[in-house]
């Protein structure tokens, strides 16, 4: 797999590199430290599996960025690390179309849960956020969901107190009409009925990577599940809608 690492600290990146390493020994790697460096290294043809990103480098602007970056490779899944925990920059990150936000404050254990929910394709939430997803999510979670969901940020909610999440995004349109080369074939197999697993022989890819493409193109189209992607792409569903 091939992953992007963008930190302002080298300690940080090496260790970021080294959680990675464990789980694929043959991991390949970019890494940045500036918004300048991340923005020229996070290019669509670059084809990285998953992008670790700290929201506060030398010229990020926050959540801002994060949709810049998001607006230029649609396609980047990415994992936000940051040592700022404000209520509101969780639910900016979230709502930009990170997978993932993890406190820097928190165990390296935490933050490879968090790689290895987002590389089998959900996303990650801190046990913090839960006020941010509604009322009724958190009256319903239990600490073991709350470290972690599959739902993803972008996906439509029954809770009106999700602001930026029920509207696609800007970089989310984008993805659903600009789909990486990638993507349109795994997306091809799938209208063909083909499971991960086949789709992962059949490119050459691990599975883990079929399904981080997968999430994030659930994501564009604000979809839980195959049927209802395949149904948007054709034009039988309205972006957002579920059979």
């Amino acid at each position: 797999m091939k992953f992007l690492v963008a930190d302002d600290h080298e300690l940080i990146r090496q260790g970021v590199k080294g959680l990675l390493r464990g789980l694929d020994a043959d991991a390949q790697f970019d890494e940045a430290d500036s918004w300048e460096t991340l923005a020229a290294a996070a290019r669509p043809d670059a084809n990285h599996d998953l992008a670790i990103v700290d929201l506060h480098m030398p010229g990020m602007g926050g959540a801002a960025s994060l949709e810049a970056l998001l607006k230029a490779n649609p396609a980047l899944p990415v994992v936000v690390l940051s040592a700022e925990e404000s209520p509101d920059e969780m639910r900016a990150v979230l709502a930009a179309g990170a997978l993932g936000f993890v406190p820097k404050r928190q165990p390296a254990s935490v933050m490879l849960k968090a790689i290895e929910l987002v590389l089998s394709g959900g996303a990650y939430v801190p046990i913090e956020a839960l006020s941010l997803l509604g009322s009724s999510h958190a009256a319903g979670a239990s600490p073991s969901t709350a470290a972690g969901t599959t739902e993803s940020p972008g996906a439509p909610s029954s809770s009106s107190s999700q602001p930026g999440i029920q509207a696609l995004q800007p970089h989310q349109r984008h993805l659903m009409e600009n789909l990486s080369p990638r993507q349109q074939d795994i997306m091809r197999l799938v209208h063909r009925g083909w499971t991960n697993k086949m789709i992962a022989r059949e490119l050459g890819m691990a599975e883990g990577t079929v399904k981080v493409h997968l999430s994030v193109i659930f994501r564009a189209l604000a979809v839980r599940n195959r049927a209802s992607a395949i149904a948007v792409i054709n034009g039988w569903l309205e972006a957002g809608k579920t059979l």
